[in-house]
This record gives structure tokens, sequence and C-alpha cells, in this order.
């Protein structure tokens, strides 16, 4: 059985894209030690952009799509 897991986590910088820089550096370290201990795990990636507004997602409802 294959399966996909997404998480969206919001931050909120107070300084700017250095700090924002820095966090993603400790999330992908985070998730590389999840990696690490499942064998199960096949891909992985991480990916942190600039967010707009103040509404946050439907995670059940979002379509993702791989164009």
């Amino acid at each position: 059985m294959k399966a996909r897991a997404i998480a969206i986590i919001d931050f909120e910088f107070q300084d700017g894209f250095k700090e924002a820089a820095l966090e993603q550096t400790r999330l992908e370290e985070a998730i590389e030690a999840v990696v690490k201990q499942s064998k199960s795990v096949v891909y992985h990636e991480v990916d942190m952009r600039e967010r707009r507004g103040d509404q946050t997602p439907d995670l059940k409802r979002m379509k993702i799509r791989l164009s």
C-alpha cells in the first residue's frame, strides 16, 4: 500500500527571512530524523515559502496538483 502524509505548519516571524531560513533548517533536520527512523519512507521533501492572509487551510479539502 502507498500513502502520503502532508503536514501544514504556519509560522509568524518577527525577523523576516533570516529567522525563516533558520526555522526551515530546523524543520528539515527534524523531518530527516523521522525519515531515518522509518524504513517505509521512499521519498520526502521540505518546502517553506511566504504565506499571505490569515485564513487557515482545510487540509481535508485541499487538492494537491502534480504539475
